[in-house]
């Protein structure tokens, strides 16, 4: 088992050291990486999702092959070289076999950057019409909502962005729903303003990027503090979250050498077996390739065990050490794969995902 981990892990490596190495080239960037299906009859047959993406890059895409985690998906895409600021799609067919829930995965291997990029489908089939548990999972009191956090995925610097969470009173109270404290750029608007005994409703989110000073850059999640007809609520844990970059919409491909360029060196750091509670540094370089200043926006990881040190900005034809540190206490025995995600100004490639693995032993 840990020889096939590791096998795996080296072909990343050479890999994401292949895609790294290229300071210009196609670069493809997908609209969303997940698609929820929601709940839905069997008898509705094959469920198919467009995975829109654009090539931000120099020269045109390729997409090599498309693989699927199961017989039941099957994939298609464009087949003709998707040229820099064109749009291409990746659709994944899911055809039902039974009313069970599912979270399927379509792998894109292209000549682009990043290769291979994970999407994901997912949802729930059912055999009779779902019901209004099975729509709105999420429980509080008497108020069903579709989900608790909201994601808005990837918002550009300056614009706005719209999205609603769905719910339904169950209760026989009309309920209306507010909320406080919420940053200037965040609102949210129940409509109808307010829901009776059985009706369902939305909670309408807006996003306006603009109003934020100062400006958010990277990973933003805000909790809500909701009241329910007048009274707060502190037990519901809603939130709305993104990943704020740059605005590059004034730009073409053509334009990209003039701004921050990145290159990452290493971007899988393995740190083969180590015994649990040990400590691993890991060291990251990043070269600005371009002819202004790379700024790193953030880098975040997923896990609370990392801990992260990176430089501000990196100036042009200069490099710079991203440190991590890894504190395996509390961390089970397994093979590890820990995603870290740099979010910086280079037009090209705004959203960098680096990997530190390894095995942590008991």
């Amino acid at each position: 088992m840990k020889l096939r981990f590791f096998a795996i892990v080296g072909i990343m490596v050479l890999t994401s050291l292949a895609v790294v190495a290229q300071e210009t080239g196609p670069v493809i960037s997908f609209e969303k990486t997940v698609h929820d299906f929601g709940v839905f009859l069997q008898k509705a047959g094959p469920q198919a999702y467009q995975f829109i993406f654009t090539n931000t890059g120099t020269t045109p895409i390729i997409i090599q092959k498309v693989t699927s985690s199961c017989g039941c998906t099957a994939p298609s895409w464009s087949k003709e070289p998707i040229a820099p600021g064109g749009q291409g799609f990746v659709e994944a067919i899911y055809t039902p076999s039974g009313a069970v829930p599912f979270d399927k995965t379509v792998t894109v291997y292209s000549n682009a950057k990043p290769s291979p990029v994970v999407l994901h489908i997912k949802g729930r089939v059912v055999v009779e019409p779902p019901t209004i548990d099975q729509l709105y999972p999420e429980v509080y009191g008497n108020l069903r909502f579709n989900f608790k956090e909201l994601s808005l995925a990837r918002i550009a610097q300056g614009t706005v962005r719209l999205d609603s969470f769905k719910f339904v009173n169950i209760s026989d109270t009309p309920v209306k729903l507010t909320f406080s404290k919420l940053p200037k750029y965040l609102t949210i608007e129940q409509l109808p303003a307010e829901l009776k005994k059985g009706e369902t409703g939305l909670l309408l989110v807006k996003w306006n990027t603009t109003m934020a000073k100062p400006q958010l850059w990277g990973f933003v999640k805000n909790p809500l503090t909701v009241s329910i007809n007048g009274k707060v609520q502190p037990e519901l844990k809603l939130s709305v979250s993104a990943m704020i970059e740059d605005d590059f919409r004034h730009l073409n491909s053509a334009d990209y050498v003039y701004e921050a360029g990145i290159m990452i060196t290493n971007v899988v750091y393995n740190f083969n077996i180590v015994k649990q509670g040990a400590k691993v540094n890991a060291e990251y370089e990043i070269t600005n390739t371009g002819k202004k200043p790379l700024l790193i926006r953030q880098v975040i990881a997923e896990c609370p065990c990392i801990k992260i040190s990176a430089p501000a900005s990196i100036q042009p034809g200069a490099k710079a050490m991203v440190t991590v540190v890894l504190d395996t206490t509390k961390e089970e025995g397994a093979d590890k794969i820990y995603p870290i995600t740099l979010v910086s100004n280079a037009p090209a490639q705004t959203v960098s995902t680096l990997l530190l693995t390894g095995s942590v032993e008991k």
